[in-house]
């Protein structure tokens, strides 16, 4: 894709798109497929750049992750070598640095955990402390509570352990799916306050699909389950959906999205309460969801702990709001694929809107005016400030979208999905 990419203004936005599967719950189906020894077809897995970085460093530990005609056959068991290092390299994937962390811990073998210049400054210091705890051996190989970490795997024998999550739910959702890797159980318990918690009960859920206990109580409880399903079927990706609602709630008109769970579990389905007090219409079926707007946007004020990747796509349709929008509850968007705070203050200057941030929250003030003809939209090499921008580009003419070929980290056809959407 170019360096930059110009998405003209629309008049609407009108038609129907099937959103991806979901990043999350392909993640999650990948590795937990990986931990068994019978293989299990995953249907309609995402094919994204995160979701190919996890897949190659299972194939590295020793899973085989054949194509079918309806998605993936994975299976395990996981191993290392014991004469050699397996270089494990996740790339720029938070999700795979934390979910293999944890996994190469669990089952035997001796690995090199590394990514890009971006994840090694994102914290796993947390998780790496609790997987030591537990017995892992871990040694960090580079500035402390970061990548890369060498991991010295198959020593873990704790049957209870404490994690700290505060700054990421993945520190926990890591451990409770390395869990099944053991024959015994093991009960994890939490220190602070859960960061984006809807993410640990998406964890808890993908657990029981793939036949293992997993409950919340006194800590949180996993025990491997003596049965795993043949097949498991990912459902569509609300992280995904709500750019695609909140650029109905910018430009106005009617889109139905296919794919979609309803009611769902997903954390960020959690955000479509929030678009429609926004002003956009929504109705939900089964499968499907339709968004309609008249593209006259109301302010927002809301706490979105629990639905952070939503918040670039909320906040670039709150800068076509009249007013004040407040979201709080949000300082660990500071530690993503961009410190997605100080991205989005970009946003808004790029817009001609306002935006401020503390260090808990956002305020974000419209309606945008912009103040040059041309604007350079500045994505950090982040996917959710890309469709952020192009949020902002279907009202605001000149906006040039840097590295839009970000996108492919959750959602490879995001421009192209718009843009058979767009009404000029």
């Amino acid at each position: 894709m170019a360096d930059a990419l110009a998405f003209p203004p629309v008049r609407s936005l009108r038609g129907t798109v099937r959103v991806p599967p979901s990043k999350s719950a392909s993640n999650r189906a990948l590795l937990l497929a990986a931990l068994t020894e019978s293989p299990v077809e995953i249907l309609r897995p995402l094919e994204s750049d995160d979701t190919r970085a996890l897949a190659a460093c299972l194939r590295a530990m020793g899973a085989e992750i054949v194509p079918t005609e309806r998605g993936l056959r994975v299976g395990g068991p996981l191993r290392g070598r014991a004469d050699s290092e397996i270089i494990l390299d996740a790339a720029d994937s938070g999700t795979a640095a934390r979910f293999l962390a944890a996994a190469a811990a669990a089952v035997p073998g001796r690995f090199a955990l590394v990514g890009s210049a971006r994840l090694s400054e994102r914290p796993m210091g947390e998780l790496v402390e609790a997987l030591r705890n537990a017995g892992a051996r871990i040694v960090y190989r580079g500035r402390e509570g970061g990548l890369p970490l060498a991991i010295e795997g198959g020593r873990m024998s704790a049957d209870e352990v404490t994690v700290d999550a505060s700054r990421s739910s993945q520190f926990l959702s890591a451990f409770l799916l390395a869990a099944v890797a053991g024959e015994g159980g093991i009960r994890v318990r939490v220190s602070g306050t859960v960061a984006s918690r809807p993410y640990v009960a998406a964890t808890l859920a993908a657990l029981r699909d793939f036949g293992h206990e997993a409950r919340e109580g006194d800590g949180f409880l996993v025990r491997r389950g003596a049965k795993t399903p043949a097949e498991y079927a990912v459902p569509g990706d609300y992280s995904s959906a709500v750019p695609l609602v909140a650029a109905v709630g910018a430009a106005g008109g009617e889109v139905t999205l296919s794919g979609l769970r309803w009611p769902s579990a997903d954390a960020d389905a959690a955000a479509i309460p929030v678009l429609e007090t926004m002003g956009v219409r929504i109705e939900a079926g089964p499968e499907r969801l339709r968004a309609t707007s008249d593209g006259s946007p109301s302010v927002a004020v809301v706490a979105a702990t629990g639905f952070p990747d939503a918040v670039p796509s909320l906040a670039a349709l709150a800068m076509f709001a009249p007013g004040e929008s407040r979201f709080t509850g949000i300082g660990h968007l500071r530690l993503k694929e961009s410190d997605r705070l100080a991205s989005i203050e970009a946003l808004a200057e790029a817009a001609g809107a306002r935006a401020r941030s503390s260090a808990d929250a956002l305020i974000v003030a419209g309606p945008a005016r912009p103040h040059s003809p041309v604007a350079r939209v500045l994505t950090f090499r982040d996917h959710r400030i890309a469709m952020a921008g192009a949020i902002l580009s279907l009202r605001i003419p000149g906006l040039l979208i840097d590295d839009p070929g970000c996108v492919a980290k959750s959602y490879p056809e995001f421009f192209r999905d718009l843009e058979s959407l767009a009404r000029r």
